[in-house]
């Protein structure tokens, strides 16, 4: 589908995904309120919970916004890094 077609919706009828991103360097609270506002921060950001004890990340976003990489580098920004995600 063309994003150039989604952009012109309105907001309720576009699609959004779920991401699950691993973060590496989290070690308190502070940290995670930190992610959260990074990812929160980038427009096409719907929602994000973040778990510390397990290092993920789950953020549902507009792809026609936003995309992973940018998260990844909203991340890296906020002085923390991305990782893979382990296959259950």
């Amino acid at each position: 589908m063309d994003k150039t077609n989604i952009a012109n919706l309105p907001s309720e009828a576009r699609i959004t995904e779920t991401a699950t991103i691993g973060i590496s360097g989290m070690t308190c609270d502070a940290c995670v309120q930190k992610v959260e506002r990074a990812f929160r921060g980038l427009r096409g950001v719907k929602e994000v919970s973040v778990d510390r004890e397990n290092a993920l990340a789950r953020v549902t976003f507009d792809n026609s916004l936003v995309d992973v990489p940018a998260m990844h580098d909203a991340l890296l920004k906020s002085g923390y890094k991305p990782v893979a995600v382990p296959v259950s």
